[in-house]
């Protein structure tokens, strides 16, 4: 006899619970919209801050996944958790706004170059409200490429399993823990180097 799992179960409920939300949700029912976001808008966010280290771009980020899931909500075919399906596009959001980000910063840069050459760049506000090994640890993480980096935040941050990161990224399980070994590695490096 098979015995479930606490976590099965939950997991099991979870599921019933977001079929029924989704329903009403693709039915125009106001109130299931609002809970369905309540009920994922706290993990979408800290997903969108963990990408693009930003409280502001995290919450529009945060909106513009919501806006996007609910107009792709008829796509969602179920073959993964609603919430692994929402990941994967806040994951395609955040890139998106990376990418412009990386554009207006690169522009950002070569203007004050042009204009203010000795001023130094820095947020000395935002690193003294973090622990020495916090800022530590997150400089290293985000000096990893975004290939290297997701899986990392996914994993350790989130805490996602490697069946729901790889179902996200859309690469196979063991392109995951590839990735997962090669942080690691890189992050043991750069933390090493670091100054104590």
């Amino acid at each position: 006899m098979k015995f479930f799992d606490p976590g099965d179960i939950q997991s099991i409920r979870m599921t019933v619970m977001d079929s029924y939300w989704l329903e009403r949700c693709q039915a125009g029912d106001e109130f299931a919209i609002e809970k369905l976001v309540y009920t994922h808008q706290k993990d979408v966010y800290r997903l969108a801050l963990s990408i693009l280290d930003d409280p502001d771009e995290a919450e529009d980020g945060t909106q513009e996944t919501f806006l996007a899931a609910l107009r792709a909500l008829d796509s969602f075919r179920g073959d993964s958790s609603f919430k692994t399906w929402l990941f994967s596009i806040a994951i395609n959001v955040c890139r998106s706004r990376l990418r412009r980000r990386s554009a207006r910063e690169q522009l950002s840069r070569l203007l004050q170059g042009l204009f203010h050459p000795n001023e130094e760049e820095g947020h000395p506000e935002i690193m003294s409200l973090q622990s020495a090994a916090d800022a530590q640890l997150w400089n290293a993480v985000r000096a990893l490429n975004e290939k290297h980096r997701i899986p990392i935040v996914l994993r350790y941050y989130h805490d996602l399993p490697i069946a729901d990161i790889a179902a996200i990224l859309k690469v196979p399980p063991g392109t995951i823990h590839s990735r997962l070994n090669h942080a690691r590695g890189q992050l043991r490096s750069l933390l090493k180097e670091e100054p104590r």
